[in-house]
């Protein structure tokens, strides 16, 4: 238990990471093409403009969206999207939301009245209209948020599928089991009696023990974990390997591919691309 909790502590970790090194980098990127857009319009516009002013603009909403990440983070650990939890979630980040763009709009405040009396020796203002440039500022902070949420959720589901591929790849060299997703199902298979497998779209076809799965996993992937547990497999077709040990004939065909008798009797089409693969 407890090195389970260790490793979703360490999942977690690598996603908030790389979650605020991305973001950090898209948001630093579309500031910079902000402050150039502002100043080629009013330059288009005739309007004198001091071109520090608009990096200063730009560049404190992104260190200030950059510096509130982390909690945002924080908070959607606390509150994920998932299957059973989505309308709560739905609404909690509704709320979330509102007091991230309040938090930002405070703090690129704070760091705008700084850089304007350092940088450009003169005193910023923000307000004109309070709940016109509150509504404002807010329908242009939603986007970053959904944002870093949506990334969130991807980049966990990322990181979740590649432990549960490490995992496999770990069992099949410990006991020479194949452990393969097929929906909500597991199936545990001895990796020495599959016979072959075929691709078929986003799912494996799988023959073993005289019974045929499908399984949600690709056939390279299939193919390495297979290698991990020791069993001698061939690609005979882009689509379809064999397990060598129950090939039981070769057979060639007039247009230069072959075909492949299995132990279980069933036939396979090869491709002579593959044809070394089996000599």
């Amino acid at each position: 238990m407890a090195a389970d909790l260790t490793g979703e502590a360490a999942l977690e970790r690598r996603v908030a990471r790389r979650v605020w090194v991305i973001m950090t980098l898209f948001l630093i990127a579309i500031g910079v093409l902000n402050a150039l857009g502002i100043l080629t319009e009013a330059q288009r516009e005739g309007r004198v403009l001091d071109p520090r002013v608009p990096f200063i603009l730009e560049l404190t909403s992104v260190l200030a969206m950059v510096a509130l990440a982390p909690l945002v983070i924080l908070f959607e650990r606390s509150v994920p999207f998932t299957a059973e939890t989505w309308r709560s979630a739905l609404l909690w980040h509704a709320l979330g939301s509102i007091v991230f763009s309040l938090l930002h709009i405070a703090l690129f405040i704070v760091l705008r009245t700084g850089a304007y009396s350092v940088i450009l020796g003169m005193s910023y203002s923000f307000f004109t209209d309070l709940p016109t440039d509150l509504l404002y500022e807010y329908r242009k902070d939603i986007f970053p948020y959904s944002v870093l949420i949506l990334m969130l959720g991807l980049q966990r589901s990322l990181e979740e599928h590649r432990r549960e591929a490490e995992a496999a790849r770990a069992d099949a060299r410990q006991t020479g089991k194949l452990t393969l997703k097929a929906g909500g199902r597991t199936i545990f298979l001895d990796a020495a009696s599959l016979d072959w497998a075929s691709a078929a779209g986003n799912y494996v076809e799988i023959r073993a023990n005289g019974a045929t799965h499908l399984a949600r996993i690709s056939l390279a992937a299939l193919e390495q974990l297979l290698s991990d547990a020791g069993v001698d497999v061939a690609r005979v077709h882009r689509s379809h390997l064999v397990n060598r040990a129950k090939v039981r004939e070769i057979a060639p065909v007039r247009d230069g591919d072959f075909t492949i008798r299995m132990a279980d009797g069933s036939e396979l089409r090869g491709s002579r691309r593959y044809r070394q693969e089996l000599a």
